[in-house]
C-alpha cells in the first residue's frame, strides 16, 4: 500500500533494546526516503540524549548511497538534539558523505568537538581545512 500512495517508509536508528532494528534495513516504497537518527542512549527513556561516533556512523554511508541510487529525494534527519548533538552529528556527517562543509560550518563542527570532548565525539577523527 505504501507504494501504491508513493509514501516512504522512514528508516531509523534506534536503541537495539527498543525492538526497531529492523527498520534499519533499507527498504523503498517511494520515489522519496527518510532516515531518522534517534539515538542510541539505553540509559533511561531519553534515546535522543547520544552522541554518535564516526563508528557508529559509517555504516550509514553505504546505505545512503543504495537510497540515492533508487530515489529521487532522500531527507536525513538527526533526533539526537539534546545539548545540539545533532547539529554536531548532521554536520559531521554531511562531511563523511563527500560533500563539502562550508567555512561557517566547520566552524561550527571544531566548536562541537571541543565542547563534546568528555563525550564519545572525542573518539572521532575530524579534518578541518583552511580553504
Amino acid at each position: 500500500m505504501l507504494r501504491h500512495y508513493n509514501i516512504a517508509t522512514v528508516i531509523t536508528d534506534s536503541p537495539a533494546k527498543e525492538n526497531l532494528q529492523f527498520l534499519s534495513d533499507v527498504v523503498i516504497t517511494a520515489d522519496h526516503s527518510f532516515i531518522r537518527f534517534h539515538g542510541r542512549n539505553t540509559k533511561g527513556h531519553y534515546w535522543y540524549n547520544y552522541l554518535y561516533s564516526k563508528q557508529e556512523l559509517e555504516p550509514w554511508i553505504e546505505k545512503v548511497n543504495q537510497i540515492n541510487n533508487q530515489t529521487k529525494v532522500l531527507r536525513g534527519y538527526f533526533n539526537n538534539h539534546y545539548g545540539g548533538k545533532a547539529i554536531a552529528n548532521a554536520l559531521q556527517f554531511k562531511e563523511m558523505t563527500g560533500t563539502s562543509l562550508t567555512q561557517l560550518e566547520l566552524r561550527v563542527l571544531k566548536h562541537a568537538e571541543k565542547y563534546f570532548s568528555n563525550e564519545d565525539f572525542s573518539n572521532t577523527t575530524i579534518t578541518f581545512s583552511s580553504s
